[in-house]
């Protein structure tokens, strides 16, 4: 590989988007690699999500394609050919047909290996692409992906869920999303804070979204507040304003802030939210059913 070409995600707030990059590029450093850290444009500067769930659903698609299109330029330039690698943070790139229709029609040697990490899919059965009804159309997008590129999974439960489905590509499975301990770390000024010196609260750190069965823990809530009244906290955590794609959670939530057994932290920046968690006993995120 002479140089790797970054396709990174925008940045948002509320999300872990936001280090992905200066996560990625520490490690890139550290190995001494020549990356190219290819920009897109954002729609404008809120870093919120409107509309959708992960990312907000017009930046991603602002962002995606004018990153495609700076790419496509090296590409024509020469700036990026068959000994570069092109490494997507996410499969789901708009414009990323560019590629193959671009190097069907030129030399192999001009073709750089284009590799894209999957974060789900429709492949997922807890995807927010099937609350959508986005599954049927996106099926087809990830068998395009994979006539062209390596797929790059986070685990071997879907590495399964990608040959049941069919795909062809080259898989490795890399276990685990890019994670920047000492990034973190450094937000927490003085330090990790022991853990018999935290506040007997339990938070829940996910989005409040029906796959991350928001329901459980606000059984865990109500339960164990009615068997062991004051004893424990409990309290969720949000770096955008509490939304889910479900109604009746929000609501649930709002009434169990009302009778003082919930607490619900909104808005909260990276450094706000960290302080949190290093002051609480347990984070609770639950993606699928239990029992």
């Amino acid at each position: 590989m002479r140089k790797l070409f970054y396709m990174g995600l925008e940045s948002y707030e509320a999300r872990y988007t936001l280090q992905l990059t200066e996560w990625n590029k520490r490690v890139f450093d550290r190995r001494g690699l020549d990356v190219v850290y290819v920009p897109g444009n954002t729609i404008d500067d809120t870093q919120s999500i409107s509309v959708g769930q992960v990312l907000d659903a017009h930046g991603r698609s602002y962002f995606g394609m004018s990153q495609i299109m700076n790419l496509v330029q090296m590409m024509r330039n020469g700036e990026c050919g068959g000994e570069d690698v092109v490494y997507f943070e996410d499969m789901f790139q708009p414009g990323i047909e560019s590629l193959p229709y671009i190097m069907d029609q030129i030399p192999a040697e001009q073709r750089p290996h284009v590799y894209v990490r999957c974060l789900a899919q429709a492949i997922d059965p807890d995807d927010f692409v099937h609350v959508w009804g986005m599954s049927k159309w996106m099926g087809l997008y990830e068998k395009m992906v994979c006539e062209f590129a390596t797929v790059l999974a986070t685990n071997e439960e879907m590495v399964a869920h990608m040959k049941i489905a069919g795909w062809e590509a080259p898989i490795y499975n890399i276990s685990g999303l890019a994670f920047g301990k000492q990034e973190v770390r450094e937000r927490l000024g003085q330090g990790i804070k022991p853990f018999h010196e935290r506040s007997r609260r339990i938070v829940f750190t996910a989005r409040f979204d029906q796959e991350k069965q928001p329901d459980f823990y606000m059984d865990l809530v109500e339960r164990y507040s009615e068997f062991y009244p004051g004893q424990q906290t409990f309290a969720i955590l949000q770096g955008g304003p509490l939304r889910s794609n479900n109604p009746k959670y929000i609501e649930r939530a709002r009434e169990l802030e009302s009778r003082g057994i919930l607490e619900i932290y909104e808005n909260l920046k990276k450094d706000e939210y960290y302080k949190i968690v290093n002051d609480s006993v347990y984070c609770l995120t639950v993606r699928y059913k239990i029992g």
